[in-house]
């Protein structure tokens, strides 16, 4: 269906660096291209672990989602454990301590989307 709006909040998502993590490797927020004065209602990264390394145990306010684009690893959330392979998406609570460790040999890549929820 074609569009008569060429708006420029619409398209690829360009990504800067953000931070590393302490061993897995590095993390990148993706540059959303909404405007301030209406942003969307979460944010996007993109981040990888290499192999035989963990990404940092992570707890916050926001809930998340992981999808693994690539990679194999041992994904501890809470008291629990599960393995995620590519193509696998894992979702975490607000304030559910999270963390994933690369058992693979290829660097393990991921896309997170996060929010906070209403009630915070």
């Amino acid at each position: 269906m074609p569009s008569t709006n060429s708006a420029p909040t619409s398209g690829p998502v360009d990504f800067a660096h953000w931070y590393d993590f302490v061993e897995g490797g590095p993390v990148h927020r993706g540059l959303l291209p909404y405007p301030s004065a209406a942003p969307a209602p979460f944010e996007v990264a993109r981040w990888s672990v290499a192999p035989n390394t963990s990404n940092d145990l992570d707890v916050h306010r926001s809930r998340e989602v992981w999808i693994i684009v690539s990679g194999t690893g041992t994904l501890t959330f809470g008291e629990r454990t599960s393995v995620l392979r590519s193509g696998d998406v894992a979702a975490f609570d607000s304030r559910v301590p999270h963390q994933i460790r690369n058992d693979g040999p290829d660097p393990l890549l991921a896309v997170s989307v996060y929010w906070l929820p209403e009630s915070d």
